[in-house]
């Protein structure tokens, strides 16, 4: 059992290292959002229309 348990344990470390590293992460930069992505956006990190309206405009802009 002790055999089998080892195995898999080397089998997984392999397998895990085929993994991508955190830094081949794209930065996202230079995605745009459509309009419904926005105001989703802007709706989850403020909460007055006001804030909403500005944090839109600021994005647009």
């Amino acid at each position: 059992m002790i055999k089998y348990f080892t195995v898999f344990l080397v089998f997984l470390f392999i397998v895990s290292c085929g993994y991508p590293d955190i830094d081949n992460v794209p930065d996202f930069k230079d995605t745009t959002l459509t309009d419904d992505e926005l105001l989703e956006y802007c709706s989850i990190s403020n909460t007055d229309k006001k804030d909403i309206d500005k944090c839109i405009n600021d994005y647009k802009s």
